[in-house]
């Protein structure tokens, strides 16, 4: 049997920011193992192709969940990367870190350590912004992040209709208060998707003491007692045992970790008992507490073109001359135009919903969402907070087979009424000059939707995860979680797990910024 020092599973963003960081101690021996395939897709460098990546079964997991009740019955997709990079590989790009009062919670909740104040230099570690801010920022990381290549027309008037309409212009939504409205900040460079395996792996590949595996699914960890020892795996040459000297670290994400652990006999007990499983260490929390953000849009028909009818028609083949020869245009564009923050609520302590405006609209078909052929921009609110909770538990114990995933998104009461406060909001600024000379009319829902009531309806025929899914192996120093404050697992020695599975809350943030300052930190905590 092969040995290592620390065994890394999932080359997502937390795994590729461990391999970099403690392969950069020549002393150790660390292998990375990724289910999934190699980076190598054009689907994921050119960013308006993530139409074509997500759903992509050589690049996706493509998840399944358990049809929702608070939603008339609806069954998500959940998209998770299936390949390098993880997520980072095919996610929207939005860099965003979260509002400094989610960490000083985490803190706030027992987490020593956590607080936005010791957790934003690994932020600021992480960063290189190829764009003018302030020391709050970092400059020197490995992980660039950009403006727009090219903006529409459409997102400066809709930036000034919303300043107009009460919220502040922010320049820098990642410093201090997120509130206001302002330019999006992208994981890109050179108009390229930049993911966290082009920022923290690519440069750590040629390192003697980084063995990388792709194509390999681990079945479970190994353990002496209760002491994490290797894991099985399974390759195209079968079946194998690799042994760790110092840790087994999981970094599958909120999805793959907990069901690693339950796998390997590490979570509640009657479940596993179901299964077949052998219980090495009972724990009720792994696979429970999930959390995601649900979003709301509101759709309108305008009167400039918008980027879906460009990558729906013959111009495709042009934009996508001009991406190869400039790095700009519609194929280097994101979802976001614009990135904005407010309260739902006036006597909330920080904003509680994201805001974002696309110069794209989608259609339903027989086939799934395809881009209209109409010239449509659309707002989406995610709430950032919601109240609801889910679980990810096992369907059978074949490592090969998904797991099964339960949300019931709108449960809460409150979460609608959120999303009712955002919605109405939108439809403000839509409806405020200059951007309100752009609008012909409202697309979705349209007029005839107006009280709570209709609101409500249009929220469960409509509302979606934004694939933020977070919090099934928790942190916490007490019996209500999974980890511990240095991401060590309750109850066993030699296991860690770093990835957004362990966030104690929700932060208000697209979760890969947030996920790779939790590796930074951790790989900090292992290296001392």
């Amino acid at each position: 049997m092969t040995e290592f020092d620390y065994i890394i599973v999932g080359a997502g963003s937390a795994g590729c920011v461990l391999a970099n960081r403690l392969s950069e101690d020549p002393e150790l021996k660390i292998l990375l193992i990724e289910a999934g395939g190699k980076d190598w897709s054009p689907y994921i460098k050119v960013p308006a192709a993530i139409i074509k990546a997500i759903g992509n079964p050589k690049l996706d997991w493509g998840f399944s969940v358990e049809p929702d009740k608070s939603r008339d019955g609806r069954a998500d997709y959940w998209p998770a990367g299936k390949v390098i990079g993880g997520s980072s590989s095919i996610n929207g790009m939005l860099y965003v870190r979260g509002s400094p009062a989610d960490y000083d919670g985490w803190a706030a909740l027992g987490n020593e350590g956590w607080s936005y104040r010791e957790v934003e230099p690994f932020f600021r570690k992480a960063e290189t912004c190829t764009f003018p801010v302030g020391q709050e920022r970092g400059t020197l990381g490995l992980l660039k992040i950009s403006k727009l290549r090219s903006e529409h027309v459409l997102a400066k008037p809709f930036r000034e209709a919303a300043i107009l309409s009460g919220m502040p212009g922010n320049s820098d939504y990642n410093v201090g208060d997120q509130t206001g409205m302002g330019e999006p900040q992208l994981t890109q460079h050179n108009g390229a998707r930049f993911s966290v395996a082009d920022a923290y792996l690519r440069p750590a590949r040629s390192r003697p003491n980084l063995k990388i595996l792709t194509n390999c699914t681990v079945h479970r960890v190994l353990f002496s007692g209760n002491c994490a020892i290797g894991v099985e795996c399974q390759t195209g040459a079968g079946s194998q045992r690799i042994l760790s000297r110092h840790e087994v670290i999981l970094s599958a994400g909120a999805i793959g970790s907990p069901k690693l652990m339950m796998l390997s006999g590490v979570g509640p007990a009657n479940h596993l008992a179901q299964h077949g499983i052998d219980l090495v260490h009972a724990n009720q929390h792994v696979g429970s507490h999930l959390k995601e953000h649900p979003n709301a849009q509101i759709s309108f028909a305008v009167t400039q073109r918008t980027f879906n009818m460009e990558i729906n028609s013959w111009h495709i083949a042009r934009h996508m001359a001009r991406w190869l020869a400039k790095r700009d245009g519609p194929a280097s564009s994101p979802y976001p135009h614009a990135v904005g923050f407010f309260k739902s609520d006036p006597g909330l302590n920080r904003p509680d919903i994201q805001m974002l405006f696309g110069p794209f609209g989608f259609d339903l078909t027989e086939d799934g969402v395809a881009p209209s052929k109409e010239a449509v921009a659309t707002i989406i609110m995610g709430l950032s907070y919601s109240h609801s909770e889910g679980e990810v538990r096992l369907a059978s114990p074949d490592p090969e087979d998904a797991p099964r995933i339960s949300l019931e998104m709108l449960s809460d009461a409150r979460d609608v009424t959120a999303l009712t406060a955002a919605t109405r909001f939108a439809r403000v600024i839509a409806a405020r000059e200059p951007f309100s000379g752009y609008v012909v009319q409202e697309r979705m829902p349209g007029n005839i939707v107006q009280s709570d009531e209709e609101w409500e309806d249009y929220f469960r025929k409509t509302v979606d995860p934004t694939y933020h899914p977070v919090g099934t192996c928790r942190m916490a120093n007490s019996g209500d979680g999974v980890v511990d404050s240095q991401l060590r697992v309750h109850g066993i020695e030699k296991l860690r797990i770093v990835d957004a599975s362990i966030f104690p809350t929700h932060v208000s943030a697209n979760t890969n910024g947030p996920v790779v300052m939790v590796a930074e930190k951790a790989a900090e905590m292992i290296r001392k």
